[in-house]
Order: structure tokens, then C-alpha cells, then sequence
């Protein structure tokens, strides 16, 4: 089998600081599948964004060579080439899929716009655009819903959708290599089959080759035919020890119990959210308490309301019924965005974590600019909190952090405002498996000494099962099921309960 990528020796790092990838090599060839596999931190987008001219502009190629061979028969070395070449190159022979959706997709543009831009710029001019255009969203198995995907703001589609958008801007230009980066992290196990086997039907169909980047070892050695361990350079962060990996002792069953009787710091009742009157509820009729250093799971399909209701409690969404009550008082749902969010005192940690980040801030200027407002903690105590060693990360900007380092530096932004409660959207999905476990036990030992309760909203049941005191199942807008999180491991009265504990075994 011919090689169509073959990347030998490559080194990466950053200046006054030891490589981030140091020694990388391995080779892709036409339909084959390689998994780019490491943890956190360890350089996996950042070697992608090499092959494609898109590295920040601090960071430095020490050495290496990364050999392409075009549609021509002709072979480049993607490390070496002139801006004109990289654009020839990006998109028309290399396709990518980006980490985070809603920051690759501009929010103010409809996708169908996007798309057909993607088309006019990138596909065969001698096709018409609009039979291409029909053509990408079936690959991608989007033709069922064409006009409303067309029509969509990238925040009004689920995540899984979203990553079929992109997808298909990627196929555009019919590439002969597709870079796939962590393209199922914030997915539910049933969109992320979706996506897994839509990835796999292109490759194969297109003798397309595929690099799935991902920290997700099991996953990657289910859909790919092998594995590329990229492992942190001694500069990266510490590995984890085992004891941090494990489910909390005996002990936490008896703080759940106190914190069941805890004071409640936010009860919403009924509530309902539409987006616009002739659509359908996105949230109906939904009620649930946070208490005092409580950690509440909402856990729920891509494109249930899980989201929309963490908009809400931050004033970023409207609503049309129900209420909210807090100790200093009571507002109907439907109060304007600013009134909620005084009065629920809510921060949230968003999903999409690149978006929430000011670009043109480092890591040290954003986080003293909430710490200074609230007089608490300083910038070295939040960064430590988050297991983000000060002198390293201070200085640095969004664009030169990993996703699980740009997330940690979310979690601490949020804890900078001392907040009543913390909704954690999605909020380790970038994380390796080692690193989410600590991540929340950080959070729950600052969230449980502080008094703040955490809204924990996710698509992992077994994170959820593990860490949280109670947990609420959300589907097609509605809490179908709620309980202590064993009962729904071991009796599941809902449909979705059964079937997203089916799925753990």
C-alpha cells in the first residue's frame, strides 16, 4: 500500500519552553485509518495544525519532514511550503474537521451559507453548486433535514449535526487525506456511533485516508486500523496517579446525604423554552432544586434541551414559562436575561471553550480581570486550582492551549466570580480519562468548601454515575426520569435510562 502522508522526526515547542512534540513519526495511506492517540496536552492538534499551515505564530518546527503526495502524482513536504502552496493544499487535498464546532462555524452565518461557500470555493466549478451541495449533505446524512440545517444558525443544531456540517465542508474540495480533531468529544454514545461510522463509510467509499486524533484510547482501536501513541515531552503536565482515577470512597455517600438537606440555592419550576412560536418546545415543562454544594447531573441525547437550559440560567436564552427562586427571592422565567442571571448568580463553562475565550487575552490577563472585580482569589491560586502550573501558563494565549488546557482555564475563570452555582456544560470533554477525574475532584472540593452547587451537564452516564448526588435524564426537551444515581444504574424506569445503562455493559 502506497503512503499518502509520511511524517519522520517531527519537533515542536515553543519559546523558553521544552518541545511539546518531540521525535513524531508515522505515515497515512489511501483508505487506511490511523489514530493519533495521547493525553491532554501532549501536541495531537498541534501536529495536526503543522500539517496545514495553521500553527500560532509563536510556535517554532525544530525539525522534521511531513512528505504528501498530491491528486498529480507529485510530493510535497507540507512542513516546507509557501502560503500559495498551503492554500492549494488546505482543503482541496487536505480536509479538516475541527474540535470544537461552534468556533469553526461562524455564529452569525447560516450553515447553508457556509456550506455553499464551501462548495463555490472548493468544489468542481464545472458541477452546479446547489447539486454538490445536495449531493455533501447526503454523505453525511444530513438530506432528511436539508431545509432546516440550511436555514440553522450553528447554536439552533446539536452537536452531532454540527459535526456533519463540517464534515461535508471538509468532502467539498474531495480531499484524498480528511484530519478528523476529537470529532466525537462532546457527543452522546449514540451520535458518536453516527459519527464514527459515517467517517468510516467516507473513508472507504472515497479511499479517502483518515487521522482521528483523540484521547480516547478504546475508541480509537474500535475504528481505526492502528495506533500512533504520542506521549507529553518533559515539559507537558505531570501524569495523574491511579488513586485519582477511581469512584469516591464510602465517604461520599454520607456528604451526599447531608448535602440532600442542605439549603437550596435554586429551584426552577416548569420551565419552558421556545425558540421561536411555531417551533416545537426545545424545553417543556422542566423542574429541579440545586442545593448547597450539591452536584446535580443532566444527562441526556445531543440536541435534548440540556444546553438551552444552561443558557437560560446564565440569560442567554429567553423563556416563556415557569419561574425561578432563590433565597433573595422569586422571578418568572420569562424576566429578561440580565434579571435571571442576577438573581440565579450562575457561571457557566461553556462547551464550546475556544468561543468563550477572548482571543487577544492571555491566560493571566483574563483571569485577573474577573479576580480583581470579585477581591478573592488570585491568579496563581485559580491556575493551581486547575492544575495548570502558573509560570507556564500565565502568559500564554487561548490559541496555544490544548482543548483540555483551554477547559481548565474556563473551570478556574468561573470559580474566579464566585458564583451561587457552576453549570459545567459539557465541561471535560476535552479531557483524558485521567485527567476529567481529577478535574472534578478539584471542582468538587472547591464547589462543596464553598457552598456552590454545580449543574453538571453531560452525555457520559458513567462520569455522571460516578460523581454526581443526583441525576436528571432529559430527552426531546422533557426530564423523563430523575433519582440517585445507583437507582438509575440498577433500576432504570425511563426508555433512555435502560438504554443508556445497556450501553455501560
Amino acid at each position: 500500500m502506497s503512503e499518502l502522508l509520511h511524517v519522520e522526526d517531527f519537533c515542536l515547542s515553543f519559546p523558553d519552553l521544552p518541545p511539546v512534540v518531540e521525535g513524531l513519526s508515522f505515515s497515512v495511506a489511501p483508505g487506511e485509518a490511523v489514530g493519533l492517540v495521547g493525553p491532554s496536552g501532549s501536541g495531537k492538534s498541534l501536529t495536526a495544525y503543522a500539517l496545514l499551515g495553521l500553527l500560532p505564530g509563536t510556535a517554532s518546527i525544530d525539525r522534521g519532514r511531513a512528505a504528501y503526495h498530491r491528486k498529480d502524482g507529485t510530493a510535497v513536504d507540507l512542513l516546507n511550503l509557501s502560503e500559495a502552496e498551503r492554500v492549494r493544499v488546505r482543503g482541496r487535498e487536505i480536509g479538516y474537521v475541527f474540535q470544537e464546532p461552534q468556533s469553526a462555524l461562524n455564529p452569525v452565518l447560516s450553515c447553508g451559507r457556509q456550506l455553499r461557500e464551501a462548495v463555490h470555493h472548493l468544489g468542481d466549478p464545472g458541477q452546479d453548486a446547489e447539486v454538490t451541495l445536495t449531493q455533501l449533505l447526503e454523505k453525511v446524512g444530513l438530506a432528511s433535514i436539508r431545509e432546516r440545517v440550511l436555514v440553522a444558525l450553528p447554536r439552533e443544531l446539536s452537536g452531532g449535526q454540527l459535526q456533519r456540517v463540517l464534515i461535508a465542508m471538509a468532502l467539498a474540495g474531495r480531499p484524498r487525506l480528511l484530519v478528523a480533531d476529537e470529532p466525537t468529544t462532546a457527543l452522546d454514545s449514540l451520535a458518536e456511533a453516527g459519527i464514527v461510522r459515517l467517517l468510516d463509510k467516507l473513508r472507504r467509499e472515497n479511499d479517502m485516508g483518515l487521522l482521528f486524533i483523540a484521547h480516547d484510547e478504546a475508541l480509537l482501536t474500535r475504528v481505526t486500523d492502528r495506533l500512533v501513541q504520542i506521549r507529553p515531552s518533559s515539559g507537558a503536565a505531570a501524569p495523574i496517579s491511579k488513586a485519582s482515577s477511581g469512584a469516591p470512597g464510602a465517604g461520599a455517600a454520607v456528604s451526599r446525604a447531608q448535602r440532600a438537606q442542605g439549603e437550596v440555592v435554586v429551584e426552577v419550576s416548569e420551565l419552558m423554552i421556545q425558540y421561536t412560536p411555531e417551533a416545537a418546545a426545545a424545553v417543556s415543562n422542566c423542574s429541579f432544586a440545586i442545593r448547597s454544594g450539591q452536584w446535580v447531573g443532566l444527562i441526556g441525547p445531543s440536541g435534548c434541551g440540556k444546553s438551552t437550559i444552561a443558557g437560560w440560567l446564565v440569560g442567554l436564552v429567553s423563556a416563556q414559562r415557569g419561574s425561578v427562586t432563590v433565597a433573595e427571592g422569586r422571578l418568572p422565567a420569562s424576566a429578561d436575561g440580565s434579571s435571571i442571571r442576577r438573581l440565579v448568580g450562575g457561571q457557566l463553562i461553556f462547551q464550546d471553550v475556544m468561543g468563550s475565550l477572548n482571543p487577544l487575552l492571555t491566560v493571566g490577563e483574563a483571569l485577573e480581570e474577573i479576580a480583581q472585580c470579585h477581591g478573592n482569589d488570585s491568579v496563581e491560586e485559580l491556575l493551581q486550582s486547575v492544575d495548570l502550573p502558573p509560570e507556564r501558563f500565565r502568559q500564554k494565549y487561548p490559541n496555544e492551549l490544548s482543548g483540555g488546557q483551554r477547559q481548565r482555564v474556563a473551570i478556574a475563570r468561573a470559580l474566579a466570580a464566585r458564583p451561587r452555582i457552576l453549570i459545567c456544560d459539557e465541561a471535560l470533554s476535552g479531557l483524558d480519562i485521567p485527567l476529567r477525574h481529577e478535574v472534578v475532584r478539584v471542582l468538587q472540593r472547591v464547589c462543596r468548601r464553598r457552598g456552590v452547587g454545580v449543574l453538571f451537564i453531560t452525555h457520559n452516564l458513567r462520569l455522571a454515575l460516578t460523581y454526581t448526588d443526583s441525576v436528571l435524564l432529559m430527552d426531546d426537551g422533557r426530564i423523563v426520569e430523575r433519582g440517585l444515581p445507583e437507582e438509575i444504574l440498577h433500576h432504570p424506569k425511563s426508555e433512555l435510562g435502560r438504554r443508556l445503562t445497556e450501553a455501560l455493559i
